[in-house]
């Protein structure tokens, strides 16, 4: 059975407040979300689905790791920081098998994100 899916998209909400800590959050919920797009596009060829907490570990250890291959300091995130943990994500994420257009998509969701952030 395919299970229909939305599409993440950044709300008003996500962007105010905004702290360097939330961004970073927020990299994580979109690295998440494109990841679970990707699940679900190829849900039928590869004939199991991973269980939701699962998928939220594994996210939030590449974002984790991002972090420390940058030597970015996850606690203390910052603007610059950031950029170039997504950008890491990016090129990760299409190693992965991520499609190009999810990729594509979710950059310029958190690249709001990242304008946002003084």
């Amino acid at each position: 059975m395919i299970e229909t899916f939305t599409r993440w998209k950044l709300g008003p909400d996500d962007l105010a407040n905004l702290t360097p800590v939330k961004a970073r959050d927020l990299v994580t919920r979109c690295l998440l979300e494109a990841q679970r797009e990707t699940f679900a596009q190829n849900e039928q060829r590869l004939g199991h689905r991973a269980e939701d907490k699962d998928l939220v570990n594994i996210v939030e250890g590449m974002v984790r790791l991002a972090f420390r291959e940058g030597k970015q300091d996850y606690d203390n995130p910052t603007r610059q920081g950031l950029m170039q943990v997504v950008e890491t994500l990016g090129r990760k994420s299409a190693g992965w098998g991520t499609p190009a257009e999810i990729i594509e998509y979710h950059k310029q969701q958190i690249g709001r994100v990242l304008q946002n952030l003084k």
